[in-house]
């Protein structure tokens, strides 16, 4: 008999579950999940930096007296500390979001 009880218990636990999850849907409520953010940071800078160095030496030098290298790199610093505050873990960010 307690087997029996606790595979209730279990598919009760596994549908209330599922219940709450098609009722916030329902009520427009979910969460989602964005993910590869490092990744595409990490990539947009290597691009700004290979756009810097393929425009010539003037530019490349100009670029070097400047130090837009040291702000592109504090941008994305900022930018990449930013989302960590907002809960950024593993180069994936997870949020609830309301249809209204």
């Amino acid at each position: 008999m307690p087997l029996f009880i606790a595979a209730l218990i279990g598919a009760l636990v596994s549908a209330a579950g599922t219940l709450v999850g098609k009722v916030l849907i329902s009520l427009g409520i979910g969460y989602v999940a964005y993910s590869g953010i490092d990744t595409m940071l990490e990539s947009a800078k290597a691009d700004v930096f290979s756009r810097i160095a393929g425009q010539g030496s003037l530019v490349t030098q100009l670029a070097g007296v400047l130090q837009i290298g040291t702000c592109i790199n504090i941008l994305a610093s900022a930018y990449l500390a930013r989302l960590v505050v907002a809960g950024l873990t593993n180069g994936k960010l997870t949020s609830m979001v309301h249809k209204g």
